[in-house]
This record gives structure tokens, C-alpha cells and sequence, in this order.
């Protein structure tokens, strides 16, 4: 909260008052700390005692205030810390991996139509026909 408490995003000519910073985290890290049905910003609001556009505006202040730290906050590792993964994607993985220590995965693409080849798996939980993206810097 010390971070982003500051932010010109939480401060307002209105005579309407946002919610305390603290409330508002409260409600983003409810958000982003759950999944699924938990995660749904009716769900959220049901359980802060808010409206559902109050969870959508607290959620997108957050993330604007976090966004700007972004040159603070995330840096690549030092070599040492890189090297340290590096070994543990070999032993836990294989050895091709070797060098792949910052992987992210998980965005799906969803396509057009069910696939040709082994279409029944491209089926996700969302009943779309999806790819996951993989990024790896090796």
C-alpha cells in the first residue's frame, strides 16, 4: 500500500469520495489472489459489500498504480540467480531445458474451429478450441 498510495489514480476533483487505498487493494488482491467463480467481480462485490462497478474501478486503480512501478519493480535476475535456475530446469525438466529459465505460459488462442488433427484436444475447459502460448528466452 505504501507504494502505490501516492498515485495520482486514488485522488479525485470529485465531490463523489473513492474508497480508502486500503479498501481498495482489499478488493484487487481478493481479485487476483482467487480463481474461477471466486474470482468474478459479482462474487467479489457480494463478498466486500460493494456494487459490481466498484470492484471493476478499484480493480482497474490498483493495476494502474502497480503498472507505473513496472521500471521499480520488474528487472531481469543477475547472472548468478539465472545460472541457479538454469540448473534447476535441467535436473527438474530435461536436459534440452536446460536453458530455459523464464518461461511463461498459460495465454490461450482461441481458434476458429475445431482442428483436423487430434481436434478433441485443443478442447479446453472454456468448451473452445484454444492453443496455449509458450514464451521461452533462452
Amino acid at each position: 500500500m505504501e507504494l502505490i498510495k501516492d498515485h495520482d489514480i486514488f485522488h479525485n476533483n470529485s465531490n463523489i469520495p473513492q474508497h480508502p487505498i486500503r479498501i481498495q487493494l482489499t478488493i484487487f488482491l481478493v481479485c487476483v489472489g482467487h480463481y474461477g467463480n471466486t474470482s468474478s467481480p459479482e462474487y467479489v462485490a457480494q463478498w466486500a459489500g460493494v456494487c459490481v462497478g466498484t470492484v471493476i474501478n478499484t480493480t482497474y486503480c490498483c493495476l494502474v498504480a502497480f503498472l507505473a512501478l513496472h521500471d521499480e519493480a520488474v528487472m531481469m535476475p543477475p547472472e548468478e540467480e539465472k545460472e541457479r535456475a538454469k540448473k534447476y530446469m535441467e535436473e527438474v525438466t530435461c536436459p534440452e531445458w536446460w536453458n530455459g529459465f523464464l518461461l511463461a505460459d498459460g495465454t490461450k488462442f482461441i481458434l476458429f474451429q475445431k482442428p483436423g488433427l487430434h481436434g478433441e484436444v485443443w478442447f479446453d475447459k472454456s468448451k473452445n478450441y484454444s492453443i496455449d502460448c509458450q514464451i521461452c528466452d533462452l
